[in-house]
């Protein structure tokens, strides 16, 4: 029975950790729905917008990832005693 329970738990916790709506799915789902061809171009251009803001955002954390990776050394480090 704690097993079953634990299990729930983290099902839940999954699915709320990792179920976010984003806001550009939002703008998707509204462009989708825009009737008046006047609003649709507008909610495409906005979209647009954050969708350059999330690619920026994306791009810098790449940039900083790849350099802290030039950072790591490329062997591993070998502790090879001192002998005369």
């Amino acid at each position: 029975m704690n097993l079953l329970k634990i299990s729930a738990f983290m099902f839940f916790l999954v699915t709320v950790l990792f179920g976010e709506v984003k806001e550009v799915d939002k703008l998707f789902e509204q462009v989708n729905h825009a009737s008046n061809p006047k609003e649709k171009k507008e909610l495409i251009e906005e979209l647009k917008k954050k969708l350059a803001q999330e690619n920026i955002k994306k791009r810098e954390e790449a940039n900083a990832i790849l350099k802290a990776k030039e950072k790591l050394p490329n062997k591993p480090y070998k502790d090879i005693p001192l002998s005369k």
